[in-house]
């Protein structure tokens, strides 16, 4: 990818090899820890999510995605619930009872 030539000539180790530092196009550099199992796409995701929350690029935010995902999660229960209450309801009504002397 185009992306990726320039992303990994910006990503540099430090001189302790601890961790990675992101220059930014503006010439702001991020210092990020090194941590066994991250992969570079995983911290090329983190730095292009960081530009879509300072505006730079379109999209979601780190906020809008967490209520998004917290509002997916909670019309999820609810429509299990309806499921739940719906079958409950069509159980009711199989068995229902009738009052003694009933003419239906």
């Amino acid at each position: 990818m185009k992306g990726d030539a320039w992303w990994r000539g910006r990503m540099r180790r430090s001189s302790a090899g601890g961790s990675v530092s992101l220059s930014g196009r503006a010439g702001r550099s991020v210092w990020l820890p090194l941590t066994p199992g991250v992969s570079e796409a995983t911290v090329y995701r983190w730095r292009e999510q960081d530009r879509v929350d300072r505006g730079e690029r379109p999209g979601l935010s780190s906020v809008e995605r967490t209520e998004l995902a917290v509002a997916r999660r909670r019309i999820r229960e609810l429509e299990t619930e309806l499921e739940i209450t719906r079958k409950a309801s069509a159980l009711f009504a199989e068995s229902e009872v009738r009052p003694k002397g009933s003419s239906r």
